[in-house]
């Protein structure tokens, strides 16, 4: 049975959320070196955000937000597995001091980093972003 929270964000977003589809299940079908890094990324993750709502956006990204919405207000980052390599993204990161310019992209509010292996990043830089990021959306993480 598909929920009204699963046909709301189908329907706005093009992707479905699955309340029942495991992380392991749905990062699967990645190669195990992207697989590793999205599992790395998300121990960062909910250490650091552990108030935090966990949504698979299949087929697309693991976000972490405020509530149990799809909704970009209520995002503050992702992870999307991609072919050989992780996108950590921050739906706010415009809004990011990003002193070290390690996020890319041009759309108006989002910005993400692109992780090969990881080893090419610095653990420090990545804390240091997801925690601004969440400094950035505080009022609303009770």
């Amino acid at each position: 049975m598909v929920g009204n929270k699963d046909i709301m964000c189908k329907l706005l977003f093009d992707k479905e959320v699955s309340a029942a589809m495991t992380v392991e299940e749905f990062l699967s079908k990645y190669d195990p070196k992207v697989q590793e890094i999205c599992f790395w990324l998300r121990k960062i993750v909910l250490d650091l955000l552990p108030e935090c709502k966990e949504i698979i956006c299949k087929p697309y990204n693991i976000s972490y937000g405020t509530k149990e919405s799809r909704s970009d207000k209520d995002l503050i980052i992702y992870i999307a597995p991609l072919k050989d390599s992780v996108n950590l993204g921050f739906y706010r990161g415009v809004n990011l001091q990003d002193e070290k310019n390690l996020l890319k992209g041009t759309g108006k509010y989002m910005r993400h980093l692109k992780i090969k292996s990881i080893n090419d990043v610095e653990i420090d830089e990545i804390k240091k972003l997801i925690l601004e990021a969440k400094m950035e959306k505080r009022g609303s993480i009770t």
